[in-house]
Order: C-alpha cells, then sequence, then structure tokens
C-alpha cells in the first residue's frame, strides 16, 4: 500500500474530508486527491503538514523521509521546560509555534528543513551534560561568528 492509500485510510478513520484537510493545511484538494487516487508518495514538507493536523507521525503517511532511520519509532517529542505544562494549554502551545518557531523555520528555507530537524532531534537525544556542552560551544562561536543580517532578521520575530 502507498502513501495515498495510507492517507485515504486515515482521513476515513478520522471521518475527515479532503476538502477539509485541503482547508486546514492550505494543500490545494485536487494535490491531495491525486495523491490518493494515484496512491502516490507525497512530498515530506506536504506529508509535516497533513500529520499536524490528523495528529499522527509523518511516517504513517510519508515513505519518503529525509532521515537516516536513526530516529526510532517510540521516540516523543520533548516535553515542555518544569512548570510550564500547567502554564501552557495546546491553544497555547499552537500560538507560540505559529508566532516564533514557525517564522523561525521559515527564515531557515525549505531546503535547510531536514537538517534543522535532524539537529533539533539529534540534540532532544543528548544527556542534559551534553546539551550543555553543544549550548556552551554556540555561545563561544556566537561571539566570533554571528552574522548581523541573520541577527535582523530574528529580531523582527514577534518575541524574540
Amino acid at each position: 500500500m502507498g502513501d495515498g492509500k495510507n492517507l485515504k485510510e486515515i482521513l476515513d478513520s478520522k471521518n475527515m474530508s479532503v476538502r477539509e484537510l485541503s482547508r486546514r493545511t492550505g494543500i490545494s484538494r485536487t494535490t491531495i486527491y491525486s495523491i490518493i487516487q494515484k496512491d502516490t508518495n507525497i512530498r515530506f514538507d506536504f506529508a509535516l503538514r497533513i500529520a499536524n493536523e490528523l495528529d499522527i507521525e509523518t511516517s504513517d503517511i510519508c515513505s519518503n523521509t529525509p532521515f537516516s532511520g536513526d530516529i526510532a519509532a517510540n521516540e516523543v517529542f520533548p516535553a515542555l521546560p518544569e512548570g510550564l505544562n500547567s502554564v501552557l494549554d495546546s491553544g497555547r502551545i499552537k500560538m507560540y509555534l505559529k508566532n516564533s518557531l514557525y517564522p523561525l523555520m521559515n527564515l531557515f528555507g525549505k531546503k535547510s528543513m531536514p537538517d534543522v530537524d535532524n539537529l533539533l532531534t539529534s540534540f532532544y537525544k543528548l544527556d542534559d551534560e551534553a546539551r550543555q556542552e553543544i549550548i556552551e560551544m554556540i555561545k563561544i562561536k556566537l561571539k566570533t561568528h554571528t552574522d548581523k543580517e541573520r541577527e535582523k532578521e530574528i529580531k523582527q520575530i514577534k518575541g524574540w
């Protein structure tokens, strides 16, 4: 079974129409219909948007991911820092992602997304000591290798 059939099964199980998925993701209905009818592979950037809307893993609908396979299926997303769980509900988390992280990801551009994703997941896998070493190394590098133009772009993002 290909990506299109997997997507169709998931849509059916969630009682969601192609039209609704299109509206929520911004992916055209014709593109989604084509994927389903031709049972073709889903582009990874589309799979990310669809997976976020359907609350599924990208691997459930996308067989061609940019990852090497180092990420196990049972790994989970990092928890929020202590104390924030009670402060941030899912709506506020989505707002934070939309207003802060999404604009930052746009600065990287589409071609850099697999690298950024790999960096984040690799950082998450590290123990606390190794994470702190990486943070210190970045602080040192920023003292001599900060790109002023990129620094200005980041300051344009709400909340940075």
